[in-house]
Order: C-alpha cells, then sequence, then structure tokens
C-alpha cells in the first residue's frame, strides 16, 4: 500500500511538472505570443544598419560663404523602439591656452563637438543633434580672448542621400550666419 501512495506521488508530481518542462523547451516567440513573457526580453534585436553621416558646417556673411568645413563620421542606427540606444560623438579643434590671475595657464577647447543618436525609421533616419561650435575671437586687449560659441540641440529626419539642413543660427556678435547640413548615406 505504502509503495502504491508512494508511485502515485512521483507520478501526481512528474504529471505537474510535465507543462513547465513543455513551455520552457518552446521558441523565444512561441513564449512571446502567449503573453507569459515579454516580447522585448525574448525577441532577437532588429539588426543594426550602419550609415556614413557627411555633416558640412558653413559660416556666411550676408550671404557670402566664408568659411566651410566637413565631418564625417559612421554609425549604427538604432531601431526606434530601442530601450538602450547609442550616443556617436565627433570632436574638431584646438586646446587654446589662457593664462589665468595666478600667473596660470587654463586651457579652452575650441572647435566643433557633434553628438548624434540615430534611429532607423521607413524613410530614413530620425536624428538626434547635439551641436557646438566655438573659436576665438580676434579682439585684443588686456584680457583674455573672447570665445565665441553656438549650442544646438535639434531633431531631423534626413533621408539617404539628400542633404539635409539640422541648424542656422546667427552670430549675436557679428553678422556671421551658421548652417550645419548632414546628408546620410547607407553603407552595406
Amino acid at each position: 500500500m505504502r509503495i502504491r501512495l508512494f508511485h502515485i506521488a512521483i507520478m501526481a508530481v512528474g504529471l505537474a511538472a510535465a507543462p513547465r518542462l513543455a513551455i520552457s523547451q518552446e521558441t523565444p516567440a512561441k513564449q512571446a505570443t502567449d503573453g507569459n513573457a515579454k516580447v522585448s526580453q525574448l525577441a532577437s534585436p532588429a539588426p543594426k544598419h550602419y550609415y556614413k553621416l557627411s555633416f558640412v558646417l558653413r559660416e556666411r556673411d550676408e550671404g557670402k560663404v566664408l568659411n566651410q568645413r566637413a565631418f564625417t563620421m559612421n554609425i549604427a542606427a538604432d531601431p526606434p523602439q530601442a530601450e538602450k540606444t547609442t550616443w556617436w560623438n565627433l570632436r574638431s579643434g584646438t586646446r587654446v591656452p589662457i593664462p589665468d590671475t595666478k600667473g596660470g595657464t587654463n586651457y579652452v577647447d575650441v572647435g566643433v563637438n557633434l553628438d548624434v543618436r540615430a534611429f532607423e525609421v521607413a524613410d530614413g533616419l530620425e536624428l538626434e543633434v547635439t551641436s557646438e561650435i566655438s573659436s576665438v575671437g580676434t579682439e585684443s586687449g588686456n584680457t583674455a580672448p573672447p570665445i565665441r560659441q553656438v549650442k544646438v540641440r535639434s531633431a531631423v529626419m534626413a533621408a539617404a542621400g539628400k542633404p539635409t539642413v539640422i541648424f542656422t543660427a546667427d552670430d549675436p556678435a557679428s553678422q556671421h550666419r551658421f548652417e550645419l547640413e548632414v546628408t546620410p548615406a547607407r553603407e552595406r
């Protein structure tokens, strides 16, 4: 009698565990459709696509181009619903020595800083761009030279192969206007 009860108990435990073992061997996609698991944790991540972003920074005075600089960076675009996104950075400039009041020297970074986050959407790329453009003023005097600066954070839709203006900003100290443009190209 005891042996029979023991066998029945083992069979009951085995039957109770069988559905759990079967579920654990299903594919993640099957589990996700059952509603018992989160899709984002089980579905394989979408493949990333790579792009070359070509930036052109123009400085104009009364419509005439005074200076034009080009910057290129390669990025991997995130899917639009990505939980964790990547910021891509480009730094180009000079560390300018500025004397301090105690006889020492401080250094100030001047130049162009671009921080980009890209999401791949049906129409191309959705870009979030933080840009900082700075230069040393030409005024002379007894003090350190002024640092001119334009900072912009913007979001744009950019189609592959087509130039898109990210921002246009006037320099408050002159008649100069800055314009930043990007042209994305999908890499194979």
